[in-house]
């Protein structure tokens, strides 16, 4: 599936379920995380509902009906935003869509005159963070020797200055 084939939209009521599941399960199928990662997502959704602004945005894209990934841009101090769940499933990697999530996010970002996005991730999330560099990030702050959800793994948080 070519990332230009996905739609991406606003996530509802429904997708905040689909999140948090996909979430669960890919990280535990992937990198072995157990069962509170679903309830620090759980946790995090719950929060970014909670503290949402007019800014906020939850996207989900999806294909034929299909949901396919989302990612989640909310607002920091000083003119800053973090993004959030960032997700592909597994049979749509490779296309693009990834690049074209994080594009709609930092677009957002600039159309609401942001100077900086930030994001949390891990060192076992190397696709990932290959994107991220690619994409002009900056690798800020690790913290290695982390233990949660039944791994050990260093926290990366990283800066794109906009």
């Amino acid at each position: 599936m070519p990332a230009s084939t996905a739609s991406i939209s606003l996530a509802d009521n429904s997708d905040l379920d689909w999140l948090i599941r996909q979430h669960e399960t890919i990280y535990a199928k992937e990198f072995g995380f157990g069962p509170s990662f679903r309830d620090s997502i759980a946790e995090k959704v719950a929060a970014f509902i909670k503290n949402s602004t007019d800014f906020s945005r939850i996207w989900i894209a999806g294909t034929d009906g299909q949901r396919a990934a989302s990612i989640a841009i909310s607002e920091r101090p000083e003119r800053s935003a973090f993004l959030n769940f960032v997700l592909v499933l597994p049979a749509f990697r490779g296309h693009g869509l990834a690049r074209r999530m994080v594009a709609t996010a930092l677009t957002h970002a600039r159309n609401h005159d942001m100077t900086e996005v930030r994001l949390e991730t891990y060192d076992c999330l190397q696709e990932a963070r290959r994107l991220y560099a690619q994409l002009g990030f900056e690798l800020t702050e690790a913290t290695p020797g982390v233990i949660a959800c039944g791994q050990t793994f260093t926290r990366e948080f990283w800066a794109l200055k906009l």
